[in-house]
């Protein structure tokens, strides 16, 4: 038989047992719930973060791409004068002549390549009618009656430093209102009949929907124009001699832009070499 004393002392250990057991299992319970708690909240915040910097991208996205839809001339006074403002006009210009010269060498390349050949393909017929129609030369469709001198001799380039310092001779390197209203950097002129008096545009002149545009006119331009034929002419006889056609070469070849005459050219000139090493090699 167990004395009191005895019984006592054993209650007593096994209730100090027994509670320290439960307080150590309530401990490990409570510590990962704590921590589960604080990863989430981390995990939920860095996905709000990321979420919201990817709709901050997006947005970017979006804005950048509506931009270059309407690709129209930026405010480019928000830039001193001088280095800062020309190289801010060249990097936005130069593009648009650099594709419109890659198109233009395509078509080129395309007519040498056709010269020679007798079988022509229903793709090939739709697309001289379409190089024809754009030079304004005459065609009936008889692939052996093909105008290839008047072909050879508009469908050409007009050298990209050439139509970059027209763009900035005639703009004030893109700050005039003309340029910054009408996408017009050439001071093209509209006749009566192609003129529309819209708020907001400059009134007797050509105004165009973007700068690629502009870009566009302007060497179609050159390249159809009757007015420009001796131009045209200069840059074919280039051709021939198979020297490379520059704007050094070909400035002085231009007549009739400007009623100023030769003294005009001798400013465009004058314009390019001080501002050349702005621009890329041509």
């Amino acid at each position: 038989m167990i004395s009191t004393p005895i019984r006592r002392f054993g209650a007593a250990i096994l209730m100090l047992l027994t509670f320290s057991f439960s307080a150590g299992v309530l401990a490990s319970k409570h510590e990962p719930k704590s921590h589960k708690a604080h990863l989430v909240t981390t995990k939920n915040t860095a996905t709000k973060s990321t979420t919201t910097q990817s709709k901050k991208l997006a947005s970017s996205k979006k804005e950048y791409s509506r931009n270059s839809e309407i690709a129209s001339l930026p405010d480019l006074r928000k830039y001193p004068s001088g280095t800062p403002r020309k190289k801010a006009f060249l990097r936005t210009v130069m593009p648009y002549i650099t594709t419109q010269n890659a198109a233009i060498t395509a078509d080129r390349n395309w007519l040498v390549s056709k010269q020679y050949e007798k079988r022509w393909s229903p793709s090939e017929r739709t697309r001289m009618k379409d190089i024809t129609k754009r030079y304004k030369i005459a065609w009936n469709g008889n692939t052996n009656r093909v105008p290839w001198n008047q072909l050879m001799e508009k469908v050409d380039i007009i050298p990209t430093n050439m139509v970059a310092t027209m763009a900035a001779a005639e703009s004030g390197w893109g700050t005039s209102k003309l340029a910054r209203s009408n996408n017009n950097l050439f001071g093209m002129k509209c006749s009566k009949r192609h003129c529309n008096s819209e708020p907001g545009k400059v009134k007797g002149y050509l105004h165009y929907d973007s700068v690629n545009e502009g870009v566009n006119a302007y060497v179609t331009n050159l390249n159809t124009h009757p007015a420009y034929k001796s131009f045209r002419k200069s840059r074919a006889q280039l051709r021939k001699a198979d020297q490379e056609v520059t704007a050094s070469n070909m400035i002085h070849k231009l007549k009739g832009y400007s009623t100023r005459g030769s003294s005009y050219n001798n400013f465009l000139f004058a314009m390019y070499q001080s501002n050349q090493r702005f621009m890329a090699p041509n």
